[in-house]
């Protein structure tokens, strides 16, 4: 049986990434408006004609910081007010899993020591080496944690957890 896993981290510089047996199906920088991210599941992703109980959604569970502005806040809630309209036109299987989950799955938290860019470029590598060297480009800064997020679905799913 054939599961195609959803990952997606949904900040404005987060990413989208369908995996099919755990290999990259599709890989993009996060859609920002409804149109895009429709055409995306559509098109891309090809939902609609996909047996539906063997797709899987793996959204990381984000919020707004106590230090964004209230412009950046509101622009942030709207962005996933518009990714779970989205996804619920479709009717897939959505789980929504910490930072912390899938991080600590693939042990990578930040240290204390690390700037958030050289955490985030380590991130990325390590991603990179997930996949074949002719899939590696796809993984940016902004597509990398999509992919680890869309590999720890495909892991649990395996584990039957």
């Amino acid at each position: 049986m054939k599961n195609f896993i959803i990952g997606i981290d949904p900040g404005r510089k987060g990413g989208i990434v369908g995996l099919t047996n755990g290999k990259i199906n599709t890989i993009s920088k996060m859609p920002y408006n409804f149109l895009d991210m429709k055409a995306y599941f559509t098109d891309d992703l090809a939902i609609p004609i996909m047996n539906k109980e063997h797709v899987h959604v793996f959204i990381e569970i984000v919020h707004s910081r106590p230090t964004d502005g209230v412009r950046a806040a509101f622009t942030f809630g709207h962005h996933l007010g518009t990714l779970d309209a989205t996804l619920d036109l479709f009717d897939v299987s959505i789980n929504r899993v910490l930072p912390t989950e899938w991080m600590g799955y693939f042990e990578l938290k930040k240290s204390k020591e690390e700037t958030k860019y050289f955490w985030k470029k380590r991130i990325m590598h390590f991603a990179k080496a997930k996949v074949t060297k002719e899939q590696a480009p796809q993984i940016t800064l902004d597509t990398a944690d999509a992919f680890l997020i869309a590999l720890y679905g495909h892991h649990k799913i395996k584990e039957g957890s």
